[in-house]
């Protein structure tokens, strides 16, 4: 649920800051305060529940990016090739598993020089770049595709 509201008020900044973008000049600066109370753990505990239940069950791997908002993201791994059967015991050679992808906001942050003259260049800080990065958020049945070849 808090990578639900995470992603979406990445998305309202984002389309905020596009809408914008013909009447504001380029490379406006603007403060970017995070709450660092918010706690993604919770998130993710409830949700392994349901990755256990699937008939198609999943792991959550951590990504973590130093230079990236948020700086750990988790991502999910399918455990089998096909799903469960119904009984639980047995693979079920008829739905493949496949994972559920999901494209989300991320800031990443770039180290801003200033040179003065060609030869010296002075650090000014961090500035952060808006970027988009696909990861797997869980795993579904799906009935194989077959080519026919004739």
């Amino acid at each position: 649920m808090l990578l639900v509201l995470r992603a979406f008020l990445c998305l309202s900044l984002a389309s905020t800051l596009l809408a914008n973008k013909k009447t504001r000049p380029r490379g406006k600066m603007v403060k970017l305060f995070l709450d660092p109370s918010v706690q993604t753990n919770l998130y993710i505990r409830s949700m392994s529940n349901i990755a256990s239940m699937s008939l198609s069950p999943w792991t959550y791997q951590d990504n973590i990016n130093t230079s990236r908002i948020p700086t750990r993201i988790s991502q999910a791994e399918c455990l089998t090739s096909y799903c469960l059967s119904l009984r639980g015991n047995d693979e079920d050679l008829t739905l493949e598993a496949k994972p559920i992808v999901y494209e989300v906001l991320v800031l990443h942050r770039v180290s801003s020089t200033k040179s003065k003259k060609k030869t010296k260049k002075r650090k000014l800080g961090y500035r952060f770049t808006l970027g988009t990065e696909v990861i797997t958020v869980g795993c579904t049945c799906v009935r194989p595709s077959y080519v026919n070849q004739n």
